[in-house]
């Protein structure tokens, strides 16, 4: 059979979208596709410029840098023109963009130059942001609904709630829709690294305290803000709560500088991100999601979330059995409900609570699905 050519197109490769795409890239048959990746080399991490480099061979790596995240008009016309221009060598025979502005600039392209399947994955929509005004978001919503109806063969939403979010606001037909869940690499000793200095160790945290934290990229959708301000009640409180936050990003030495004592921030590296098996909880604060992996990574470990409640939480919790939603306008005056989340996980069912995520997000699931639709 002739391999299908697949081009997948991505601004970045950071957090839960770059995990996404080297899961996808690591679990893809070669034998049936022949795969190219579009992507700004100045926007990822260490982590995807690995998988690139293991990958090799089998993918065609392609550096697109005008791909920036801004809207930038001078950037933008480059980096569709480059697009352009790779899907009129390449000739594709599938074109998968992923996150807004590779899904804005990738779909045009394709669909300029007639290829036959156009997929998209938003990986939360950036109509759901909050920290766009009213009329960018009615900008953002009918941009969303022209490609999905003109230029998109089928989108893939991360969580049944970033779909109904599109039926909410029109932007196409429930059939153009599918959800496929981000899927979890199940754990084996080969991809659990050595910790030989513990995290209460290296920060030097009490064994008494009760270690809750974050895995996030620290960005306004994260709302660290609201992180900070809810340790810094605890602290008042008196409580022996310690709040870590795993991550890097453009509001991190701010929020760092406005922390309380219980507060600690760790650059995001491959063997920080190990120390999300120490936490006794896992918090989040996000005022928005698709469908993060790091609450799903803390319950594959039997760690209980505490989450807000909102789009791309609410499918990860089932209360009482792996963790409790929040909601996020006053949790400030209901501090109680952090502390009761506290109590009840001290002795929360560690079993039950991975066998939440084990079936409903695997990696073999989200492959099959994904391959399945660029073969129809």
């Amino acid at each position: 059979m002739k391999k299908k050519k697949l081009l997948l197109i991505s601004q970045s490769g950071r957090g839960g979208l770059r995990r996404h795409l080297c899961d996808l890239m690591l679990n893809l048959d070669y034998e049936i596709f022949e795969v190219w990746v579009a992507y700004n080399d100045d926007a990822i991490d260490d982590i995807f410029r690995q998988t690139i480099e293991q990958l090799s061979g089998k993918i065609t790596p392609i550096h697109i840098n005008n791909l920036v995240r801004e809207l930038n008009l001078k950037e933008d016309i480059k980096a569709y023109l480059r697009l352009s221009k790779l899907i009129k060598k390449v000739k594709p025979d599938i074109v998968h963009c992923h996150s807004s502005k590779a899904g804005v600039l990738g779909r045009i392209a394709a669909k300029r130059r007639r290829v036959n399947k156009i997929f998209y994955t938003p990986h939360a929509y950036s109509f759901l942001s909050t920290e766009f005004s009213k009329r960018k978001k009615y900008s953002f919503i009918r941009i969303e609904k022209f490609l999905s109806r003109n230029a998109t063969t089928k989108t893939f939403n991360v969580s049944n709630s970033e779909k109904y979010s599109a039926l909410e606001y029109n932007i196409d037909n429930d059939k153009k829709l599918k959800v496929i869940y981000n899927g979890l690499v199940s754990q084996t000793k080969e991809n659990i690294l050595d910790k030989q200095d513990s995290l209460r160790k290296k920060l030097k945290i009490k064994d008494s305290s009760y270690i809750i934290g974050n895995m996030a990229r620290v960005e306004s959708q994260k709302n660290p803000q609201l992180f900070n301000n809810i340790a810094h009640k605890a602290y008042s409180d008196g409580k022996d709560i310690a709040f870590i936050w795993i991550g890097d990003g453009s509001l991190k030495n701010k929020v760092q500088q406005n922390s309380s004592d219980n507060t600690y921030f760790l650059n995001f590296s491959e063997k920080n991100s190990n120390y999300l098996s120490e936490f006794d909880g896992y918090i989040s604060t996000s005022d928005y999601e698709g469908l993060p992996y790091s609450p799903l990574e803390a319950l594959q470990e039997g760690i209980p979330v505490f989450l807000s409640d909102v789009v791309g939480h609410d499918e990860i919790v089932e209360d009482g059995v792996n963790g409790k939603l929040y909601n996020p306008d006053n949790i400030l005056v209901n501090i109680q409900e952090l502390y009761d989340f506290i109590d009840w996980s001290k002795t929360s069912d560690k079993q039950a609570i991975k066998k939440s995520v084990t079936d409903k997000f695997s990696i073999d699931n989200m492959i099959l699905e994904i391959s399945s639709e660029y073969l129809v």
